[in-house]
């Protein structure tokens, strides 16, 4: 059976690595096109879309919770 979390516990608890390493990257995104804003010559579409991107990443790799107990599968006789 699944532990169910709320959105706060889901937010405060610790995050696995890959989904770190992917906030980092998503936050990364997000401040490549805030920072092109004000570079004359780049559309403003394209700053838009990588910020947007950037901070959908970094906010969806929040909510990943790491397993902290394993998973108890029953072993029935006919599947040893």
């Amino acid at each position: 059976m699944h532990k169910k979390y709320t959105l706060l516990q889901r937010i405060k608890s610790d995050t696995p690595v890959f989904f770190k390493r992917a906030q980092l990257f998503g936050l990364g995104l997000a401040s490549l096109g805030t920072s092109l804003t004000q570079v004359a010559g780049i559309p403003a579409k394209l700053c838009t879309i990588l910020i947007s991107i950037g901070s959908t990443i970094a906010l969806v790799s929040q909510f990943a919770v790491k397993q902290s107990e394993p998973l108890n599968i029953p072993i029935d006789e006919k599947t040893k």
